[in-house]
């Protein structure tokens, strides 16, 4: 910081002074009229200058500065409270969440890239061409999921993530669905769940078929996350599984499932 303790000042109405103190942003200076204090750098906008140019230049810099960095702040706060008023206000579709077919030895670079392909379209005029994930909404949350080979759907649930709070699918044309930066989970083998525990499909397992994703219903994601939130409640994974069940369900406007007694 510059010294100022001993620079000449001119002040609109009491004319010229010098510095004789300055602590705690509060500068002291000595007028004909006698020792007034100002505060800094306020002052020196409004209504002090100092003699050296170069000086007050410096402080008028730091104080556009400091300006610019304030109405930055604003400005994401505001956009912070648009997007959290679109997600309150948003409509909820009772069937926006998503299960994803993946290898399951590429989670991490699925978590690392940030998104998961929702593959291609396989038939039609759009063949070939990225599928538009169009029901997945800020409110979404995917499970990945991933089969062993040569097995009868015994589909496991390997990891789970909310999409970014800025998501909305039908606006997704290159078909990668945004990963949310704080709320993902990995499943180890021991801590998994079956996926189609969840479902009533009778004596005979469904299969799969060939899209990468299938949408189901928001109150059947909420068990299952439910169901993760208690099979990992007294471990280090605890409270960020907490965190992300609260988080969904406040989403998609749903009361907290209780542990039955």
């Amino acid at each position: 910081m510059m010294q100022l303790v001993g620079q000449a000042v001119k002040h609109k109405t009491f004319g010229p002074g010098v510095i004789t103190d300055f602590s705690n942003k509060i500068v002291t200076i000595c007028f004909s009229q006698g020792d007034k204090k100002f505060i800094y750098p306020d002052a020196f906008i409004s209504f002090l200058t100092l003699k050296d140019q170069s000086a007050q230049s410096e402080i008028t810099a730091k104080w556009d500065r400091r300006l610019q960095e304030e109405n930055a702040q604003q400005q994401r706060l505001q956009e912070e409270q648009e997007r959290r008023q679109r997600i309150r206000t948003m409509k909820i579709a009772p069937n926006s969440q998503a299960a994803f077919h993946v290898d399951g030895t590429a989670i991490d670079q699925i978590f690392a890239s940030g998104a998961v392909s929702s593959g291609c379209y396989l038939s039609g005029s759009a063949k070939g061409e990225p599928r538009i994930p169009s029901r997945l909404k800020p409110n979404s949350a995917c499970l990945l999921t991933e089969c062993p080979e040569n097995s009868p759907e015994q589909r496991r649930i390997v990891g789970a993530f909310m999409v970014e709070d800025d998501f909305f699918g039908d606006l997704c044309g290159d078909g990668m669905v945004k990963i949310h930066s704080e709320h993902r989970l990995y499943l180890h083998q021991e801590n998994s769940l079956m996926f189609w525990n969840y479902f009533d499909h009778g004596a005979v397992i469904p299969r799969w078929g060939s899209p990468v994703f299938k949408y189901f219903s928001n109150s059947t994601m909420q068990q299952i996350l439910f169901d993760v939130k208690e099979s990992l409640a007294d471990t280090e994974e605890g409270p960020s599984v907490d965190a992300f069940y609260e988080y969904f369900c406040s989403v998609n406007r749903l009361p907290e499932m209780k542990r039955n007694a």
